[in-house]
């Protein structure tokens, strides 16, 4: 009961984390995004320390983060990409991560690699959390989720616009591909803006490539 509880927060404190960076994202990484990023990090340390959760302890994965997708694998579904670029901001939680930049210096792609127990449709479900109105819990269940089975591994994802009204209260699109307790998560502030069914496919094309990483 306890290390359930543990894991929730600390999912909670990644998720909190994750939304942060998508703001920073849209105020085009400006003083705004910093700030914003600075109090969900500190959040989810008061977090830790009020209920005793620790940051995660396994370890952290070897590989380049920067290595997952290729270059070439970006720059299908973001034209004009720049070469990835590797951020140490999150292991102390237990992840690697590396993101992509467009022309106009916006992040549109980021990876991130970990340890972890669950499953993708937990890693989805618990990321939504740094996306919907925490004043309305019944909100996480208007998060459409979908399933892959064409990737080698099992994955997840969701892709969803701002909508008060339905309780989500920012853009977010989050991929999650895993291989027992390997996981890999690609997220894009970039692809909310899309379609929904081309910003799933683009997932899809980026998964299966990504999938390559756990086998």
């Amino acid at each position: 009961m306890i290390v359930a509880r543990r894991n929730r927060l600390l999912l909670f404190a990644a998720a909190a984390l994750f939304a942060a960076c998508h703001v920073g994202q849209a105020a085009a990484q400006g003083t705004k995004g910093d700030a914003t990023l600075k109090s969900a990090t500190d959040t989810a340390k008061k977090i830790q320390e009020a209920t005793g959760a620790k940051a995660p302890t396994s370890k952290l994965p070897a590989g380049d983060p920067c290595t997952v997708l290729s270059l070439s694998d970006v720059q299908k579904v973001f034209p004009g990409a720049k070469g990835g670029e590797r951020s140490r901001r999150l292991e102390e939680y237990g992840s690697t991560e590396c993101a992509w930049k467009g022309a106009d210096g916006r992040v549109v792609l980021a990876v991130q690699e970990s340890y972890s127990s669950g499953t993708a449709k937990d890693d989805v479900q618990g990321m939504a959390m740094g996306f919907t109105d925490p004043l309305k819990p019944k909100s996480r269940n208007n998060v459409r989720y979908e399933s892959f089975a064409n990737m080698g591994s099992e994955a997840a994802a969701f892709v969803e616009q701002a909508d008060p009204n339905r309780g989500i209260l920012s853009d977010g699109a989050l991929l999650s591909i895993r291989r027992g307790e390997h996981a890999v998560w690609l997220m894009s502030s970039e692809l909310p803006r899309r379609e929904r069914p081309a910003a799933l496919k683009a997932f899809e094309d980026l998964g299966k490539a990504a999938a390559k990483r756990l086998q």
